[in-house]
């Protein structure tokens, strides 16, 4: 009883005498310059996307004479970016490109890196050491030093101007980033598990549908919208191997509403506020799986 009642009172005693110097530590001049360095950094973060949405919603007078007002307000630029600008296609067939794109390019890279980066854990060795630093080596390889060699292969292959072709690049250049986070992930899953499921009698393709896919759902829900994010907004090589308004992705499509003589800047505005909202909230919704396969991606 004795000590069960001096327990609490040291216990207290202890928080006591750490308040003070928490205190001390929170209300340092250093505190106040994290978080104004923060501050400032998550307004120059924000801010082009509020003032993106504001310019949406001005006429080109409006946007030259008051870029940060409200005059010039004309909401009727939604539906010109919707419809699309005389002589192109609408916004939804470029909306619809991209999903296409993005859906067959995500599930092969994304696949084929689960897989490659499945094996370099389960396999171990220097073979698989070697082949992991080929891979993370690969991710800064300049894309545009690719274009041309690619493009020429998509020609031979006659899958140029096709949403297909440019799924493969997209898939190709997936590979090497889901591989490297990916095999962080399975690296540290526990080994006894697995041979216990194996000594059960279950293959090697049944560990991974049934046993470590599921509990590594996070890094590869990371790996997803990582994947999703780079095909949703690249240029490089939709604009050299995409040419007929038709096929067309998003981040390309909107270029149309620029003319030789004149620009409907609000329209434009509109359409990328369309094209980002969709890929906004769905990182939004997913940042703490981005943030953890990053960081498992960079540390094993």
């Amino acid at each position: 009883m004795i000590q069960s009642d001096t327990r609490p009172h040291a216990i207290t005693q202890n928080e006591t005498k750490r308040r003070p110097r928490r205190r001390r530590l929170r209300y340092h001049p250093l505190w106040y310059v994290g978080y104004a360095i923060l501050i400032l950094w998550a307004i120059v973060t924000i801010g082009p996307f509020v003032e993106m949405g504001l310019l949406s919603f001005k006429s080109n007078f409006g946007i030259y004479a008051d870029p940060f007002g409200l005059t010039g307000f004309n909401p009727g630029n939604y539906p010109i970016a919707w419809n699309g600008p005389l002589g192109q296609v609408g916004f939804v067939t470029y909306f619809v490109n991209t999903i296409e794109v993005a859906v067959l390019a995500v599930l092969l890279g994304v696949g084929f890196g689960t897989l490659a980066g499945y094996s370099l854990a389960r396999k171990g060795g220097q073979l698989s050491n070697i082949l992991f630093r080929v891979f993370s080596l690969s991710l800064g390889v300049p894309v545009i030093v690719a274009v041309i060699p690619i493009y020429e292969l998509l020609e031979s292959w006659q899958l140029l101007d096709t949403q297909i072709g440019v799924a493969i690049v997209y898939a190709a250049f997936i590979v090497p980033t889901a591989t490297v986070i990916m095999r962080s992930f399975f690296a540290v899953f526990p080994k006894e598990m697995l041979e216990a499921a194996t000594l059960d009698g279950c293959s090697e393709i049944g560990l991974l549908w049934r046993i470590v896919l599921p509990l590594s759902k996070g890094g590869l829900v990371g790996v997803i919208i990582l994947s999703l994010i780079y095909v949703w907004g690249e240029v490089q090589f939709s604009i050299v191997l995409l040419n007929s308004p038709e096929s067309k992705t998003l981040a390309i499509g909107l270029l149309g509403f620029q003319g030789q003589f004149i620009t409907n800047e609000g329209a434009l505005f509109a359409g990328l506020a369309m094209a980002t909202l969709p890929i906004l909230v769905a990182y939004l919704l997913l940042q703490r799986n981005i943030t953890k396969g990053l960081t498992l991606g960079a540390f094993h």
